[in-house]
């Protein structure tokens, strides 16, 4: 068994001549020193080779014996160990890779992490770091002329291997400014891929404050959701396509003690139902051709301890629905081709645009399951139900089309505005965004204007009723001479002649808004433009 070294503490009043009179001492009792250090003033360690017990007592008493010295203790290392020892604890307990060298370019320090990103399984201090890693890495030329370098990605191979990772480096400068050697970080690319992939996710996953509203009745579905967001009861989502159904899933989760853990959104609608089935609850190897090795996880295993948002709920086969109330009765699975439960830990919202009441009593879905999934009904209301948000969700959708398209200072005037809040919008949120979207595309204005939404909008009304005429017709007569009049004048003329024709046969602003499909008020301003007076009517 190896013996270890000694190291003796002294502590002494500083004198002249008091190390050389230590140094003697040492040298009578040829003792094979290996390091000294001293505080002027306060101690001195000596760190020597073992000696036997009787060596080592005569040591001590000639030690006591030399002027100044106050008292000798026995320690287990020498200081400047210490502060390597605490150095190497602090550079093994961070997250990235770290190398130092001196200005020769020997490796000084490195952790464990940096040795783990390297694939260096013995110890490399001392040794020169070109040989470590290669020839032109970015901290030989910090060594030579100083300069910080900041996430560099470097990609090489060697011994068969592929190292790809992000690195920073500094040059380390003594008092008088010479260069001394250099640090460098490094982080392994996969685990950059890792953290962006996390940031990635929180982006993704939308707050309540990412939900755009001004009306009562969406800021009473919003506190209510804010409420339930806290349990884990089963939550159902009830709305038209395109109302932003998976936008309040996605704030539920964040808004409930689940957010550290993931959220996954699947489409019921999208896949058929073998397929769907695979992909909810997983499947064993050898299960079916092409089946991964080692069998694979479905979305509930993916999404343990967090949120699956099952859109399009309705849509589900009975052989599925079978399955998902097992799930949400017994909080297990069962892979396909499997024999063994699965516990699980999971939080349920559905989301669906059909009347599931109608569907169970025509025996197209389960009862037993709606009522499991149907435990907290939120109803999101379509646009057309909450007019004074459209001006705010308008404004919010153009700015974020008009940065995706590098348009920037879009805005929308005011009649603009007025014709949004007038029409019905089938498609909701998402219809509104998509024609915002194509008028941004197609126009090179800041402003969008009445007539551009008349030539470029689109706006589908088919599943609304179309007032029309069978034996009357307007009749507009344009006049041509040098040029066409303004699409904005033809347009005027058009609405006037509307109106005029409508109030001549509803004899008030309101019976005129409700066969038009608008407001009472936009009537009253329309005809405030045109100058139309009730009385003036034959």
């Amino acid at each position: 068994m190896q013996k270890q070294d000694l190291v003796i503490q002294i502590d002494f009043i500083d004198r002249l001549g008091l190390g050389y009179d230590v140094m003697e001492v040492l040298k009578k009792h040829s003792i094979n020193l290996l390091a000294m250090e001293a505080k002027a003033n306060q101690e001195m360690r000596l760190k020597f080779k073992y000696i036997p017990k009787e060596k080592l007592n005569n040591l001590i008493a000639d030690l006591k014996k030399i002027d100044g010295v106050l008292s000798l203790t026995f320690r287990d290392q020498m200081q400047y160990e210490q502060r390597e020892d605490q150095l190497t604890t602090i550079l093994n307990s961070v997250s990235e890779g770290i190398i130092a060298v001196n200005k020769s370019g020997h490796i000084t320090h490195i952790n464990e992490k940096a040795c783990e990103i390297f694939s260096i399984k013995e110890t490399v201090i001392g040794e020169q770091i070109e040989d470590v890693l290669k020839s032109d890495i970015p901290i030989m030329k910090t060594l030579q002329y100083g300069k910080k370098y900041n996430l560099k990605e470097i990609k090489y191979r060697k011994n068969g291997k592929l190292f790809h990772y992000l690195t920073s480096g500094c040059p380390i400068v003594n008092e008088k400014g010479y260069i001394i050697g250099a640090v460098a970080t490094i982080k392994d690319f996969k685990q950059v891929e890792e953290i962006v992939s996390k940031i990635d996710r929180k982006k993704r996953l939308t707050t309540f404050n990412d939900i755009v509203y001004q009306s009562d009745k969406m800021r009473n579905v919003v506190d209510t959701a804010k409420m339930v967001a806290k349990g884990d009861s089963s939550v159902l989502l009830r709305g038209e396509s395109g109302t932003g159904k998976e936008l309040f899933a996605r704030a539920i989760h964040m808004e409930s003690n689940r957010n550290g853990h993931p959220f996954i959104a699947i489409n019921c609608a999208a896949l058929p139902e073998s397929l769907l089935e695979s992909e909810l609850f997983g499947y064993e190897e050898g299960t079916f051709t092409g089946a991964a090795k080692g069998g694979r996880k479905g979305l509930f295993e993916q999404a343990d301890k967090g949120t699956l948002f099952l859109d399009e709920i309705g849509e589900i086969s009975p052989q599925i629905q079978v399955r998902l109330l097992r799930v949400l009765q017994e909080n297990a699975i069962r892979r396909v081709g499997g024999n063994r439960e699965i516990s699980i830990d999971v939080r349920i919202i559905a989301a669906t645009h059909r009347n599931l009441e109608e569907m169970v009593e025509k025996g197209e879905f389960r009862e037993d399951l709606y009522y499991r999934l149907n435990v907290i009904p939120l109803r999101i209301p379509p646009l057309r139900e909450r007019v004074e948000d459209i001006p705010l969700i308008a404004q919010h959708l153009i700015k974020k089309i008009g940065k995706k398209l590098n348009k920037s200072n879009i805005s929308l005037s005011e009649e603009a505005i007025q014709y949004l809040m007038e029409q019905k919008w089938p498609g909701n949120v998402r219809q509104l965004e998509n024609t915002l979207e194509r008028i941004i595309n197609v126009v090179n204005q800041e402003e969008i204007k009445l007539e551009h939404f008349y030539e470029w909008g689109h706006i589908d009304t088919k599943k609304y009723n179309v007032i029309t005429y069978d034996k009357d017709i307007i009749n507009l007569k344009i006049p041509i001479k040098k040029e066409w009049p303004s699409l904005k004048e033809i347009v005027s003329e058009v609405e006037k002649q509307v109106l005029l024709k409508v109030l001549k046969t509803n004899s008030s602003s309101r019976k005129a808004g409700k066969v038009l499909g608008v407001s009472n008020t936009t009537i009253l301003n329309k005809m405030k433009n045109y100058g139309i007076k009730i009385e003036d009517i034959d």
